[in-house]
C-alpha cells in the first residue's frame, strides 16, 4: 500500500510522541550518542504543544493504517524551522523521509528561509537534506553542564516581561536579519521556557528563552552572553542543555573551561534567505 501523508491531528499526540522518542533513542545507540529525549514524556510534551499551536505544522507518514513518520514546521517567524523529523526504524530508506521534508517544504514554499538542525552523525538525513536544497551554514555542539564563575555584577539579568518583547526582536534582527517575535511570545508563561534578558546600562544586550535544546538565544557580544548565562543560572539548579557554534572559538573554549561538557555535533543547514549572524548566537534545536 502506498505511503500518505496527511496533517496532524490532536489524536495523534501519543504516537508522535513515542515515535519521536524511539526513533531518536535508536539512532542515537545506533551512532553512541544520546538522544536528544532523556525520557518518553519530553517529546509526548512538545508534540501537544506543536500540534495544538495554529502556527506549528505536523505532518503524519502513513502506510497500512500505522504512522510510520513526523515531521513539524515552525511557523511562528519569517524564517521557519523544521524540526524534529523521524522515521520508523523499520520504514526507512523507502523514500518516507523525502515525502515528509517534501509536504514541509511545499507548506513554506513562501517563505523568507527555511533552517533546521540534524544531528551530524546521521548521514542519511545529511543527504537528504542537500538533495533538497538545502546549504550547510554553521557546525554545533550540544553541551551541557553548570557555569563556574560568578555573575557579573555590572549586568542585570532577570525574566524576560512582555515590555521587552520588541527590544528583543530588534537585537535578533541585527543578530539574524530576521526576528523570533512569534515564537517569543509564546515563551512567556510557558511550562517549556524560562526567556531571561541581560540589561547594561539599561539596554537589553541579551536574551534567551531557555537554556535548552529548544530555546535559543542572541546577544551584542561575547560578553554580553557569558552575563546572561551566569546571571541566569542563579535562579534555577538544573544544568544548562544548548548548541553553541564551533565557529565561535573563543566562546565554545570558554564554554569548556567553565567546565561545561560536549555531548553531540550538530549541522545548521538552510534554504532561502541567510544573513551570516552579527553578534553571536545560541540556536534552538530547528536554528
Amino acid at each position: 500500500m502506498e505511503t500518505i501523508i496527511r496533517s496532524t491531528t490532536p489524536a495523534d499526540v501519543a504516537i508522535c510522541g513515542n515515535l519521536l522518542y524511539e526513533s531518536f533513542k535508536e539512532i542515537a545507540e545506533r551512532y553512541g550518542y544520546p538522544s536528544i529525549y532523556p525520557s518518553r514524556e519530553l517529546p509526548i510534551g512538545f508534540a501537544d504543544m506543536a500540534i495544538a499551536h495554529p502556527l506549528c505544522f505536523g505532518a503524519i507518514a502513513e502506510k497500512n493504517g500505522e504512522v510510520i513518520g513526523v515531521a513539524f514546521m515552525d511557523e511562528r517567524n519569517a524564517i521557519r524551522g523544521i524540526g524534529p523529523v523521524v522515521v520508523r526504524t523499520d520504514s526507512q530508506s523507502a523514500g518516507t523521509g523525502r515525502k515528509l521534508m517534501e509536504a514541509l517544504l511545499a507548506r513554506g514554499r513562501d517563505a523568507l528561509g527555511i533552517r533546521l538542525c540534524q544531528e551530524s552523525y546521521n548521514l542519511a538525513s545529511l543527504c537528504l537534506y542537500t538533495k533538497l536544497g538545502f546549504e550547510v551554514k554553521e557546525a554545533f555542539m550540544l553541551t551541557t553542564g553548570r557555569l563556574q564563575s560568578q555573575p557579573d555584577p555590572n549586568v542585570e539579568v532577570r525574566p524576560l516581561q512582555a515590555s521587552d518583547l520588541e527590544e528583543c526582536a530588534q537585537l535578533c534582527q541585527f543578530v539574524h536579519g530576521s526576528d523570533r517575535l512569534g515564537e517569543m511570545r509564546d515563551t512567556i508563561g510557558s511550562d517549556f521556557f524560562s526567556p531571561f534578558v541581560a540589561i547594561r546600562q539599561s539596554r537589553i544586550v541579551a536574551y534567551i528563552t531557555a537554556p535548552t535544546f529548544l530555546g535559543h538565544a542572541v546577544a551584542e557580544t561575547e560578553d554580553d552572553l557569558k552575563a546572561l548565562l551566569l546571571g541566569m543560572q542563579a535562579f534555577s539548579e538544573e544544568p544548562f542543555s544548548f548548541l553553541v557554534s564551533l565557529h565561535n572559538a573563543s566562546f565554545w573554549r570558554w564554554c569548556l573551561s567553565e567546565g561545561l561538557q560536549a555531548v553531540k555535533p550538530l549541522t545548521m543547514m538552510a534554504l532561502g534567505q541567510y544573513q551570516e549572524p552579527q553578534g553571536i548566537y545560541l540556536p534552538s534545536g530547528a536554528w
